[in-house]
Parts: structure tokens; C-alpha cells; sequence
């Protein structure tokens, strides 16, 4: 649908339904709609006119939205045309693509009408602003040149300055008679052309009393005579009016005079006073009165080019009379009519809101002698037609022959007075939008060094809304760096940029010295070498921030998701490892059942794993009972020698287990705590137990307490893996290993040190790690309060405590037998030593050779002197784990080709190929069916 303004937009969309629906939301802005339903038809209306917006589909078949867009960017008359791309795709790389290609906007369907209808509504009427404003500024050149024009053909000089008194205006007939140059003069060169007299002829004119210097000065000049003497050339007697002229504001402008050419007259008189000095006065006024009617014709011819009429009036008759005749016509008056009365012009003529204003004019000039103005309404007859008109006179005062009267002049502003009303509601159209828009807007002109580069600019208006978005209050007026001196120069580069090349920008940035993200569309205002730029803008820094805590929560989830499988992975692999032995066993008591012997070890291993299960189940239970605030402390006064034998007690056998050398150290006096034993000393096992197993076989473990005010501390040290820096401020959340870079070697189920931290702050105490980066060992610290005992001193029961865990001799295989003949030699590697000497014990029945290692380096170095035919190496081994032991056996002399069998509690498909990428040959998932480990073997005994 189209109308006929002269605003044009245009919609881009290859679906009909999109159009009709595009054209029914802005057929209320009162544009005209051009319709393309494709890009090559887009380009050919752009072709055709010029377009206040164009909406663009992303999405067409053919050439898509943002081709398009490319092309219409291209081309010089729509280069700066604002495109606002319309699509169903919101993806973040469409909206940064339609940015980059200078996108005022990007709207997602469905759309909303009243924005889409706002936003294309703002773009109207800056065209049409635009648009008013060339067309005022057409107009106004037109009427210079007409004005040039009548003053060029006018016999009278018109001479004009401005308010330094440098000479501005001048027409033909002042050069004739004056001599001037065309350009300008200072004051001091008036007359270096030609000398000024009086009327006398003899006597030099004053400085001071030159006329256009007088009506500088202030003065209404009217009849003023003096004598022009140019250089070279005749002199001649003119008679001069003038006044200075100011702007709505009072002030002065410059000032304007008239010269009239009367030499004729003045030689006339002279010639008549010489010979004939006894009839002068009569023919001395008929001279006159002949001049003056020829001034008069003159006079008339000059105002009619100039568009204005010559009335007068006359006081004493109260008759009006029209000395032109189109105001005859401008009255619907006939050119033979009576001249009418003052009575008769206000009743008929004078619009009746603005008789008053007549009368008040006329009074004030017939009784006091001011100057006539009036600027009203007059009804032309007889269809009572309503036209502006503008009356200036002044009053002559009566003489001995001439009565007083008013002369003065007409001029028909209807058309200037129609097109500063279209401006007025153009301007409140334009206000109302601009105070109504939520978006900040601002006009600010750029400010630029000596050598043209921006370095600041000054608010030249802002809008209501300004302030909220942009946290500057009060700012019209004032200069950027003068409301924020640690504005970042980036942003006078930008506007610099638009001012100097007229090309639109849409952008997102931080204003670092406002604390502000904003979404910004700056555009040049005027016309190549304007300076001023619009800006509108939203503040966008609690979207930003928004966004931000989006992505922060979200890598949080993530994390906290990856932290949750990897416990999962974790829990099946340590409930794995006592499964092993257990499964093994019970194939050992089966098959030993004459050896009492052998079946009292077996039971005994079995009954340490099923402890181990239990306490990994414990632990969780107590994470769970923490958490939901069920755990139940059972208080007492313990000493805290008490606590330390209890936990040392406890984690002993692992200890023992990594050869390490234990080094207790508490206080002789009796500190008492008010704690549930069985907790304390689980915490204190818990960092034990951590501390063996993260430090690598043969470490060193120290356990030490001492009082600090009303508080024991106690202290866990260890020559361990240590803990990276990075992992210190999680080392004590759910699910965190800190041995997880080892590559899982340590085990455990990341929930022993949470366990920790929240027991000991049920007890009102603190625990916190400490630790000099990788390999340089780790210090865990607990911190309980104390309470006073009854007796002021106990016997300490432990003063030193200094324990060193033998080293474990490996199991010893038995010699080979006849079944060495059929059997194979079989290395098993397991840090569990239960597990380890189960399955030894299970593959000597079935006729193989073993050897037992546990940690890596003793397997390489067993497996050097008995070169096994297959190895079953446990993956997670302390120290080196068995990644690393599979690669070195399979550089080493005699082992290279034997059958490396991954035993391990890790069963994804993951851990599967990093087993084989290791060079396993196969991956049992602990616990292992015999029969399964059996039939591998009795395979690769047959495939010798």
C-alpha cells in the first residue's frame, strides 16, 4: 500500500504475508511503502529514489539479506540509507555480520509492531526534517537572489554594513556614484574613493556624521542630504535614510542606508535661485514635486521587484490609499474603488484576534510618532480568503503644505509564515519524539586540535532520558571531557570518523571512565564538513552483566557436572579394588580347602577389603548425613592423646603398605577437647590415609600438635606429589582429587577432604592445606578449640611417638615344577598387596610361575631378571602409574614381546583406549573372573 508523501520506505521480504503485515503496522506513519520481494528488485527501487529506511529480510532465495545489503552499501545514494534487518535467525554471528555492514538495528520475528513501528517511525521524520530543511534552504537562496537581483536594477544605493562596520552590501547604482570595489571595507576606508561633503558642497562631512556611521551608532536617519565627490568623477547630492537592524535577541546586526540621486534637483535649484530668485519658490516646488514623482515611480518599481507595496495614509481623512496595484488585488479590491477609511479597513479586512494589535500599532505612531508595525491576519474579499501580511511606516509630519500623514510599506508573508508553521509542527513532532523515546539520544558537536584530529566534544542537546542511560546529568552545553576527564580517546575517533565521512556506525563498547557498556547508532547531521553527530544509545551494562554471570554459572554447572562423572567413574573404580581380592579368594578357598592355613590368610584379607568397603561406604553416608544436617556428634572430654593413638591406629596398615616412616609429635600436657571421638580421630585418619597415599613409597609422614591460646593445632606433613597452585581453592569442595593430575594413580573418591572440613566446623574449629607446588610435598592444618581440664596438669601418655614400616619382602614364587613345563611366567603388579598375593596364589594352582610386585619401578626391575611371558599390571600404581610402566616394559630387553594385561578398576571405553594407546594387548575391568583370566592364559599357552 502506498500513499503520497514524499517519505519513501522500503520492504525487502519474498514472502507476501510478510509485506501485507510490514505495511499494515506502518501505513499510520504516512509514508509511501515500495514494496521488493527479492534483492535484485531492492536494488532497482533504490535505482529509483531515495529512502528514509529500508527493512531487509535476511533470509531469500536468490541474493540473501546480507548480499544485498553489501550491494546497497556500495552504492553512493544509498550508502548512508539505514537498514534494519528483519529475520527469524537471532544467532549472536547474524547480528555481529548485520552490525559489521552498518545494520541500524536487527529485529527478531515475529516482530512487535509497536517497536518495529517506533524504530521506522524515527527514521521518517529525520527524512523529513531532512527534507524541510533543504527545501527552507532553496527558498531562502531563492530570495537572495531575487533580493540581489531588485537591488541591482533599483536607481536609489542601498549601502549595508555589519556591527564592525565593515561594508557587507552594495548595490549597482552606489558603485556608479560611489566608486566602491565589491569587496568589503573597514570603517577608515570609506571614503578612499571619493570625499563626503555636506549639503553646502564646500564644507568635509564629519567622520561622525557620515550617515551609515550614524545609523551604526544607533541613529534613524530619514531625508539626510550630504554631496558624494568620487575621485575622477562628478560629485553628486544625495538624499540618505538609514537604521541599524537587529536580530530577534536585540542584537545589532549592522546597519542599512538608502541613497537617492537628487543632483538633478540641487543644480536645478541652484541654476533657478541664480536667475530667476524671484518666482523660486514656485518653481522650485514644481521641480521638486516632478523629482519626487519620479522617485516615487522609482521607488514604486523597486518594492514591487522587492515584493512589497506602498500605502498611505492619510490622518486627517482617514482615507487609505494603495500605491501598487497588486494590493489592490491582495484586498479584492477593484483598481477604481474609493479609497477606504481606517474603520472600514479594520472591520473588513483586519482579522478580529488581531484587530487590537492594529489599533495599538496606529496609535502609537499617529499619536506619539514610533514607527508602524504590524504582522497579522487580513481576509482577502470578497471569499473572505485568510493571508499574512506584514505593514511598516512611519509618520510624516504635517507641514504648510502637506497634512501629516503615514507612508509605509506591505509585504504578503503568507508563504513564509505557512512554512515556519510546517516547521513549528515538524519541531514538536520531532520534540515529542525525542522527549518520548526511552533510548538516549544527544546532538553533539566534535572538537578537533590544530591538526583536525577529534579530541573532544560538547553537548549541544540531549534528550529526558539522556541522564538515566548515560549517568550524566545536566550535560547540554558542556564538553565530554569536562563532565568524564578519563574518557577514552576511542570514542572521539569514532565520531570523528562519522562526522568526517557522513557514514553511519552501530557499535558496542565499554565507557571504562562511566563504568558503562553501551549500544550505540551515531550518524552524521548535515551535510559534508557538518560537525555535528547524532547519537543514540542504550545502556547495556546489566545485560552485560547478566550475560556474564550467564557464562560464569553455566562453566560452573559444567564443572560441577564433570566433577559428579568423575565420582561416579571414581566410586566404581575403589569399589572395584576390593572386589578383586575378594573374588580372588574366594576361588582360593575353594580350591584350598585341605589347607587350613591357606584359607585363614585368605579370610584375613578378605575381612581387611570388606573393612575398606565399609569405611568408602562410611564416608559417604557421612557426606550425606552432613550435608542434610542429620549427623548426630556424640561430645566428649577426650584428651587429645587419645585422638592421635586412635587415628594413627587406623591408617597404620596403609602406611605400612607404602613403606613410609611415621613421625608423631604432640605436646606432654593434657590437652582436653570437647569432640565425638570418633570423628576427630576419622579426620585425622582421613589426612593420614591422604598422605600416604599421595606421597611416594618410602615418604616421610608427620603428625604434630601443639597448643596455640584456647586452640590445638594439628598439623599433617608429608614429602608427597604436593598440590598445584591452581587446585588450592577446591582442594577442600565435593568430588576434588588432588592427585587427579597423576592420572587418577592415588585413587580415592574425591570426598575425603569435604569430609574433613565439615567435621571439623561442626566442632567450631578450621582445617586448611598448605603447599609449595608440585612435587614439594603438602601440610594440612586443623585447628580445634580446647577446654579447660578439672586438674590443672595430666601425664602426657604419649611423648614421642617414632614408627618406621618395614618394608615388605615381595612374595616369594615357588620354584618351578613340573607344571612350569605347561605353565607360563606371570608377573602381577598391584599397589594392593591383598589383591596382588591373591591372584599370585590363584595362578601357582593353575601351574604358572609368579612374581609379585608392588609399584612400578620394583615391576621393571623384576621384570628384567624374569623376563615374563605375561604381565598383569594395575593402572593405577603410586608414583609411576601404569601407563608409564607398559611403555618402559615394552623397551625392555627380554620383555618386549611379553602380553601386558591391563587389571584395573577404570572400565570406560576412555580408559580402554589409553590402555591400548599404552601398549596393553588386553583390559580386564578389577574384579576379574578367574575363569575369564584363566581362559586368556590356557590361550596364549596354546598360541607358543
Amino acid at each position: 500500500m502506498q500513499t503520497n508523501s514524499g517519505v519513501n520506505v522500503l520492504l525487502v521480504d519474498d514472502e507476501p504475508a510478510n509485506l501485507l503485515a510490514l505495511e499494515v503496522v506502518l501505513e499510520p506513519l504516512g509514508a509511501r511503502l515500495v514494496r521488493a520481494d527479492s534483492g535484485e528488485q531492492a536494488l532497482r527501487k533504490l535505482q529509483d529514489a531515495d529512502f528514509a529506511a529500508i527493512l531487509l529480510d535476511v533470509r531469500m532465495p536468490g541474493m540473501d539479506g546480507f548480499e544485498a545489503a553489501k550491494l546497497i552499501r556500495s552504492r553512493p545514494r544509498s550508502r548512508s540509507t539505514p537498514i534494519i534487518f528483519v529475520t527469524a535467525d537471532g544467532s549472536e554471528l547474524s547480528v555481529e555480520e548485520a552490525y559489521s555492514m552498518g545494520a541500524v538495528d536487527f529485529l527478531t520475528k515475529p516482530l512487535v509492531p509497536a517497536i518495529i513501528k517506533a524504530k521506522v517511525a524515527f527514521f521518517i521524520e529525520l527524512q523529513r526534517g531532512k527534507d524541510e530543511l533543504r527545501a527552507a534552504e532553496r527558498r531562502a537562496s531563492q530570495e537572495r537572489a531575487f533580493l540581489a537581483a531588485v537591488l541591482e536594477a533599483i536607481e536609489d544605493g542601498v549601502v549595508a554594513c555589519g556591527p564592525d562596520g565593515t561594508l557587507t552590501l552594495f548595490n549597482r547604482a552606489t558603485r556608479t556614484f560611489h566608486g566602491l570595489p565589491q569587496e568589503g571595507l573597514p570603517p577608515g576606508q570609506w571614503a578612499s574613493g571619493y570625499d563626503l561633503y555636506r549639503e553646502d558642497a564646500s564644507t568635509p562631512l564629519p567622520t561622525a556624521e557620515i550617515p551609515l556611521a550614524r545609523a551604526l551608532a544607533g541613529e534613524h536617519l530619514s531625508d539626510c542630504r550630504m554631496v558624494i565627490a568620487p575621485k575622477g568623477g562628478p560629485a553628486r547630492t544625495v538624499v540618505v535614510s538609514g537604521r541599524p537592524f537587529h536580530d530577534e535577541d536585540g542584537q545589532k546586526l549592522g546597519a542599512v542606508v538608502s541613497m537617492h540621486d537628487v543632483t538633478a534637483v540641487r543644480e536645478a535649484e541652484l541654476a533657478h535661485e541664480a536667475t530667476v530668485r524671484e518666482q523660486g519658490r514656485r518653481e522650485e516646488a514644481e521641480a521638486a514635486a516632478e523629482v519626487i514623482n519620479a522617485s516615487k515611480e522609482r521607488v514604486r518599481l523597486a518594492t514591487e521587484a522587492g515584493g512589497l507595496g506602498v500605502w498611505l495614509w492619510e490622518t486627517a481623512t482617514d482615507t487609505v490609499v494603495w500605491e501598487h496595484d497588486w494590493l489592490y488585488d491582495l484586498f479584492g479590491l477593484p483598481r477604481d474603488s474609493e479609497p477606504i477609511n481606517g474603520a472600514r479597513f479594520l472591520s473588513e479586512y483586519v482579522h478580529p484576534e488581531d484587530a487590537q494589535g492594529f489599533r495599538d500599532a496606529a496609535t502609537a505612531t499617529v499619536e506619539r510618532g514610533e514607527p508602524f508595525h504590524f504582522l497579522g491576519r487580513i481576509f482577502r474579499q470578497p471569499d473572505r480568503e485568510v493571508r499574512w501580511l506584514e505593514f511598516r511606516g512611519r509618520r510624516q509630519s504635517a507641514s504648510e503644505n502637506v497634512p501629516q500623514r503615514i507612508l509605509g510599506t506591505a509585504a504578503d508573508i503568507t508563504e513564509q509564515h505557512r512554512f515556519q508553521e510546517r516547521l513549528r509542527v515538524s519541531e514538536e513532532r520531532y520534540r515529542a519524539l525525542f522527549d518520548a523515546i526511552d533510548e538516549g539520544f544527544c546532538l553533539i558537536e566534535m572538537i578537533s586540535d590544530a591538526g583536525g584530529k577529534p579530541v573532544d566534544y560538547r553537548f549541544l542537546e540531549v534528550n529526558p532520558a539522556f541522564a538515566k542511560q548515560s549517568g550524566l546529568p545536566d550535560a547540554a552545553g558542556k564538553r565530554m571531557l569536562e563532565l568524564a576527564p578519563e574518557h577514552e580517546t576511542g570514542w572521539f575517533d569514532i565520531y570523528g570518523q562519522v562526522a568526517r565521512t557522513g557514514e553511519p556506525v552501530r557499535f558496542m563498547d565499554e565507557a571504562k571512565a562511566l563504568g558503562r557498556w553501551f549500544d550505540v547508532y551515531a550518524a552524521r547531521l548535515g551535510e559534508a564538513g557538518s560537525r555535528i553527530v547524532a547519537v543514540l544509545f542504550n545502556d547495556i551494562t546489566a545485560r552485560k552483566r547478566a550475560d556474564d554471570d550467564l557464562r560464569r554459572l553455566a562453566g560452573e554447572l559444567a564443572e560441577s557436572d564433570r566433577r559428579k562423572t568423575e565420582f561416579l567413574a571414581t566410586l566404581a573404580h575403589e569399589l572395584r579394588n576390593p572386589l578383586a581380592p575378594l573374588s580372588s579368594g574366594l576361588q582360593v578357598m575353594r580350591l584350598s580347602a585341605n589347607d587350613p592355613q591357606a584359607v585363614e590368610r585368605t579370610r584375613s584379607m578378605m575381612e581387611r577389603q570388606v573393612t575398606h568397603m565399609v569405611r568408602l561406604v562410611d564416608d559417604l553416608l557421612d557426606i550425606a548425613r552432613i550435608s542434610t544436617g542429620k549427623v548426630d556428634l556424640k561430645k566428649e572430654q577426650v584428651d587429645l592423646q587419645t585422638v592421635i593413638a586412635s587415628a594413627v591406629e587406623t591408617s597404620m596398615p596403609l602406611i605400612e603398605a607404602g613403606r613410609h616412616e611415621l613421625l608423631v609429635q604432640i605436646p606432654d600436657e593434657a590437652l582436653l577437647l570437647e569432640v565425638d571421638l570418633t570423628r576427630v580421630a576419622q579426620v585425622v585418619s582421613n589426612l593420614l590415609n591422604n598422605a600416604a597415599k599421595y606421597t611416594p613409597a618410602r615418604g616421610r609422614i608427620g603428625l604434630a600438635a601443639h597448643r596455640d591460646d584456647g586452640f590445638v593445632v594439628i598439623a599433617v606433613t608429608d614429602t608427597g606429589i604436593g598440590i598445584p597452585p591452581a587446585a588450592m581453592p577446591t582442594v577442600f569442595e565435593m568430588f576434588t582429587q588432588v592427585g587427579r593430575n597423576m592420572e587418577r594413580a592415588q585413587g580415592g573418591l574425591g570426598i575425603g577432604l569435604s569430609l574433613v572440613r565439615r567435621l571439623i566446623e561442626l566442632h567450631g574449629g578450621t582445617v586448611n592445606a598448605a603447599s609449595e607446588g608440585v612435587g614439594r610435598g603438602s601440610t594440612f592444618t586443623v585447628r580445634l578449640p580446647l577446654v579447660l581440664p578439672e586438674q590443672d596438669q595430666r601425664p602426657a601418655a604419649v611423648a614421642l611417638a617414632h614408627a618406621s614400616a618395614p618394608a615388605r619382602a615381595p612374595v616369594a614364587a615357588p620354584e618351578a615344577s613340573a607344571a612350569a613345563d605347561v605353565g607360563l611366567r606371570v608377573l602381577v603388579v598391584d599397589d594392593n598387596i591383598d589383591a596382588a598375593d591373591t591372584l599370585s596364589a590363584l595362578l601357582e594352582m593353575s601351574g604358572h610361575v609368579t612374581r609379585v610386585a608392588n609399584d612400578g619401578h620394583q615391576a621393571i626391575a623384576m621384570a628384567a631378571q624374569f623376563h615374563p611371558q605375561v604381565v598383569f599390571l594395575d593402572i593405577g600404581l603410586p608414583g609411576m602409574n601404569g601407563y608409564e610402566v607398559a611403555r618402559r616394559l615394552r623397551v625392555t630387553p627380554g620383555v618386549e614381546r611379553a602380553i601386558l594385561v591391563a587389571l584395573t578398576g577404570w572400565g570406560t571405553r576412555e580408559d580402554r583406549e589409553r590402555s591400548s594407546e599404552a601398549g596393553f594387548d588386553h583390559h580386564l575391568t578389577k574384579p576379574a573372573d578367574m575363569n575369564t583370566v584363566e581362559a586368556l592364559l590356557e590361550r596364549l599357552a596354546r598360541g607358543q
